[in-house]
């Protein structure tokens, strides 16, 4: 008597993958400067006092924690202090991989950025990044090291941090709050500082502190990201720029292009073509 056990399976389609990955030690931040570009990006934390904004929204940050952003999620690190910052910062194109990109197409934009690593976990992950940047190292073993990188950041928690604002001064929470809470209304820093219990010095000085960032460009840059999901809501640029809080038609298509590189009207042409 023969025991057969069979399975017929066919594995998907794969595209041409373009990686770049980088091991980082510095004092500074070279994602510092609000950034969008066409690549995913896996961000991963070994040490240093930093955190990660992505969409608007902020991600405390410590050793085992990964950032992951995909083609056109708008995002930056916040360097708190001049401690060292060591960092894996892994750049890829994903077109036509998505089969093996769940964790970063299948959420809302904006949301489930952050994965917690153990350190067992991270240290297989910094191991197989360190194989990828040896230049001997043969194309099917690189294609083997790929997958395990994401096979691992599926093994990360993926839950949705509820301290997003930990560490953060009061003040700041609750002009951020506010901020989200009247973002389409016409209010100015004066009255933001009133509904923060504090004066306009000490929250531009806490935000400075908190965010890098004076409490007007902060509100600018939250308006700007809502504005980006009306635009992938299919809204107008027009209409984005009034649900989002721009009166000014003119000043919102250059914010927009000063801020992300691209016009409004492009960036949602662009978005539809995903």
């Amino acid at each position: 008597m023969h025991h057969i056990k069979s399975n017929h399976f066919c594995l998907p389609e794969t595209g041409r993958m373009e990686f770049t990955v980088n091991y980082i030690e510095s004092t500074t931040c070279n994602q510092s400067e609000p950034h969008i570009h066409r690549d995913c990006e896996i961000y991963v934390n070994l040490s240093g006092n930093v955190s990660f904004e992505v969409e608007g929204r902020i991600y405390p940050v410590a050793r085992g924690s990964v950032i992951i952003t995909r083609p056109y999620e708008y995002h930056r690190c916040i360097l708190h202090t001049n401690d060292l910052h060591s960092h894996i910062w892994i750049t890829f194109s994903p077109s036509r991989n998505e089969y093996y990109l769940k964790n970063f197409f299948d959420r809302e934009k904006g949301h489930n950025n952050r994965i917690i690593l153990s350190e067992p976990l991270l240290e297989t992950f910094c191991r197989t990044a360190r194989s990828l940047t040896q230049s001997n190292t043969d194309a099917l073993q690189r294609q083997i090291n790929v997958l395990q990188l994401f096979q691992i950041l599926q093994q990360g928690n993926r839950a949705e941090s509820a301290d997003t604002f930990e560490k953060l001064p009061s003040d700041v929470i609750a002009a951020l709050l506010y901020m989200d809470e009247h973002l389409a209304e016409d209010f100015d820093i004066q009255m933001l500082a009133q509904k923060s219990g504090v004066s306009i010095r000490t929250m531009e000085r806490h935000f400075r502190q908190a965010l890098g960032a004076l409490p007007v460009d902060t509100l600018r840059r939250k308006r700007l990201f809502v504005s980006m999901g009306h635009l992938r809501n299919g809204e107008t640029v027009a209409n984005a720029a009034i649900k989002s809080g721009f009166s000014d038609y003119s000043a919102f298509i250059q914010l927009f292009k000063k801020q992300f590189g691209i016009t409004p009207l492009k960036y949602k042409k662009e978005y539809q073509k995903q």
